[in-house]
């Protein structure tokens, strides 16, 4: 009587194996448990950097660090902090009783580049006569720069970043420095006239109330009346007149 192997079959074939199954096997049942949840964390490429960041899109947060691993992220994290900051102590002292201090996580999109795109797996010690050490520095001065013009322009004060300018005039008799409002062009019968009429009206309306017409052009357009005409011609008689008369006088 030959065993019965029904049972011992049916628990091998259930039975989990470590190698994968073969193509024609079916897969092993999922487990019963609800899927995760999508937390908004995914992966972007940094081009500057040649690294990976994660963008979360539900918060708009963005970070170096992984966060579905935090262990090899923590990790990771300080061995690159532990860098960067002998980078920042060598390249960017801070001043005697402050420190320097990094922006937190999320408030900046993608990731700003680190010191001009130097990365310690790639370019391994940080060398201060590097390109990318060059471009960082230059990076640097220009954001104060620009720091510092914005803070002058806010406050009234010139802008720190432009050349000086001073235009000067010189008395050709003492050669002193004098004003440019000092000249000869302010000692004419014009300019003299315009400074003591300025005293009692205004000398620019006055001259633009005829349109800068003069006179002659203003009454050239100008129609008399019959009363204004007789007697202008009455007038020009009697001067004639009495221009005629003149000899008897003498």
């Amino acid at each position: 009587m030959s065993p019965d192997n029904s049972g011992i079959e049916g628990v091998s074939r259930h039975a989990p194996s470590p190698d994968p199954p073969l193509p024609y096997e079916d897969a092993p049942p999922l487990p019963n448990e609800a899927l995760p949840e999508d937390d908004g964390w995914e992966p972007r490429w940094d081009y500057n950097t040649s690294a990976y960041y994660f963008f979360n899109r539900f918060t708009q947060v963005s970070q170096w660090e992984n966060p579905r691993v935090p262990e090899a992220a923590a990790a990771k994290a300080a061995v690159a902090n532990e860098i960067e900051t002998s980078y920042n102590r060598y390249a960017h002292p801070a001043a005697p009783g402050t420190t320097n201090s990094a922006g937190a996580p999320g408030t900046y999109s993608p990731p700003k580049r680190r010191a001009g795109g130097y990365n310690p797996a790639i370019h391994g010690s940080y060398d201060p006569t590097a390109d990318y050490a060059v471009e960082a520095q230059k990076k640097e001065e220009e954001d104060e720069a620009a720091a510092a013009s914005a803070a002058a322009v806010a406050a009234g004060l010139p802008d720190p970043n432009e050349d000086y300018t001073a235009t000067g005039t010189f008395n050709r008799f003492t050669g002193r420095f004098q004003s440019d409002q000092v000249n000869p062009e302010n000692h004419n019968d014009e300019a003299k006239s315009r400074r003591q009429l300025g005293a009692f009206f205004d000398v620019d309306a006055a001259a633009n109330v005829h349109d800068g017409r003069s006179l002659k052009a203003e009454r050239r357009n100008q129609t008399l009346s019959k009363k204004q005409l007789k007697a202008y011609k009455e007038k020009r008689r009697d001067r004639k007149e009495e221009k005629r008369r003149a000899w008897l006088r003498d």
